[in-house]
């Protein structure tokens, strides 16, 4: 990895899951006396949902709803997750949109992960 990113080749974090939660390393920087700067954090589901309430003013299942549209799912899916119907999802969507000002769930979303993705990413 320090070999790529002295090539000055794009390094990508490591990652290593176990169920909801994640541990990532990433390989930030060379310190002026010749050391690797590494960052390390723990990343999870309720953790990312919990950082969209504040972020953008969300209800609960308004974050849960918006977290589970960055992961690509249908409203069906996110009923079905949350124990909710579509129709229900829908509407939480639509009070998120009015609260991001977007019109679209990918604009949602684009908004959501780049407020998720921790500085320097």
């Amino acid at each position: 990895v320090a070999s790529a990113q002295s090539a000055g080749q794009a390094v990508l974090p490591l990652s290593l899951a176990t169920g909801e939660r994640r541990l990532v390393f990433t390989l930030q920087e060379r310190t002026a006396d010749g050391e690797w700067l590494i960052s390390l954090r723990e990343e999870s589901d309720s953790a990312s949902i919990d950082a969209l309430i504040p972020a953008f003013g969300l209800t609960q299942r308004e974050a849960e709803a918006l977290y589970w549209v960055i992961k690509g799912k249908t409203n069906r899916d996110i009923g079905d997750i949350l124990g909710l119907s579509p129709r229900t999802v829908h509407k939480h969507l639509e009070h998120v949109f009015a609260k991001l000002g977007v019109e679209t769930r990918t604009a949602a979303a684009t908004l959501a992960m780049n407020k998720l993705r921790p500085a320097g990413d």
